[in-house]
């Protein structure tokens, strides 16, 4: 028996028994349900990403991160020249502080004319005059400190600081260029959080258990988070009207090393048991292709190989599923040229 028959036997003595006949290596076909999960392929994605762009105008005057650092809440990412923003400030506190001393001289004369008015050394309309003024000083003296908190927080938005603890994937921009309301910056997204988003025709969506754990595998990630279980499933209410798709997150534990957004992964989900017949298969290597025919030589209680034509299905692996022409029991052989020169 070759290597290449011995690497056979290894891969189909899950589901098939191998023996010998008068030195003919057979192997007795097996049924079996199909597989009860459905394998949907996907990316990695970030829970928490964000796209960092500027609410206002002005040049990049400090940019203190790059790709690849880990930053800390609140920690400062990038700074706007703030002179404008700084002058607009101290214009707005001056005219507060205008607006109060007008406020003051409009009380102080309200009050004076009311006193007077009391004593009826001045006519009512004088007093309402006083009045109206002391409220019109009051009320530009709110517009003043409305404008001023404003220019505050104007300022406060030339800083921007990281909105959470993560990992910084993209720097768009560098110190000097111009930033510009709505253009992004930089992104940024937890790494602790990480999910898989497959895409799953919408045909098998209702046989998905969503209650179950789910097999992940990231063929890209360090040997211990390849194979990985999900916690979560969550299937989105929409279909993608061109493919007929429907995205399925899984969230996966927290704390990967080596597991990025934008991963190749593959997702194993499970479904309903299937009411489909058991099914049979045989090793691909046992299969003879001649012109139009496709067949397998069975070996018979003599130990007799006979040539028996059979219609294919599926490959699966090493092995493909056979759709007729074979039953569970029977011995069929496993190197088809030893067995056409079988004696």
């Amino acid at each position: 028996m070759n290597k290449t028959l011995l690497i056979a036997l290894v891969v189909i003595s899950g589901c098939l028994n191998v023996a010998w006949a008068a030195g003919l290596s057979t192997v007795t076909i097996q049924s079996h349900h199909q597989a009860q999960t459905v394998t949907a392929e996907g990316t990695v994605e970030a829970i928490k990403s964000s796209l960092i762009a500027p609410q206002v105008a002005g040049s990049i005057t400090v940019l203190s991160v790059k790709a690849g650092d880990y930053v800390k809440a609140g920690q400062l990412l990038a700074r706007i020249d703030m002179r404008i923003a700084d002058q607009q400030v101290i214009s707005n506190q001056a005219r507060v502080t205008a607006a109060n001393a007008q406020l003051n001289a409009a009380r102080q004369e309200f009050e004076r004319k009311r006193r007077l008015y009391e004593k009826q050394y001045i006519s009512q309309a004088a007093l309402e005059r006083a009045e109206s003024d002391y409220k019109a000083a009051e009320a530009q003296t709110k517009v003043q400190l409305a404008q001023t908190g404003a220019a505050n927080v104007q300022t406060g938005l030339h800083t921007i600081n990281a909105p959470y603890a993560g990992l910084v994937a993209e720097v768009n921009v560098e110190q000097g260029d111009m930033a510009m309301p709505g253009k992004p910056l930089l992104v940024i997204y937890d790494p602790k959080a990480l999910r898989v988003v497959v895409n799953v025709p919408q045909s098998q969506l209702v046989q998905i258990k969503q209650d179950t754990s789910i097999q992940v595998s990231i063929p890209a990630a360090i040997e211990t988070e390849r194979g990985l279980t999900g916690t979560q499933v969550t299937v989105l209410p929409t279909t993608d009207a061109v493919s007929n798709m429907v995205k399925v997150r899984v969230t996966l534990p927290p704390g990967l090393a080596s597991v990025r957004p934008g991963m190749f992964a593959r997702a194993a989900l499970p479904v309903a048991v299937s009411d489909a017949p058991p099914q049979i298969i045989v090793p691909t290597s046992s299969v003879v292709k001649r012109s139009e025919l496709t067949a397998v030589y069975v070996v018979n209680s003599k130990g007799q190989p006979q040539l028996r034509q059979i219609r294919l299905g599926r490959k699966q692996g090493d092995n493909i599923e056979v759709f007729s022409g074979l039953q569970a029991g029977e011995k069929i052989a496993l190197d088809p040229i030893s067995a056409a020169n079988f004696k």
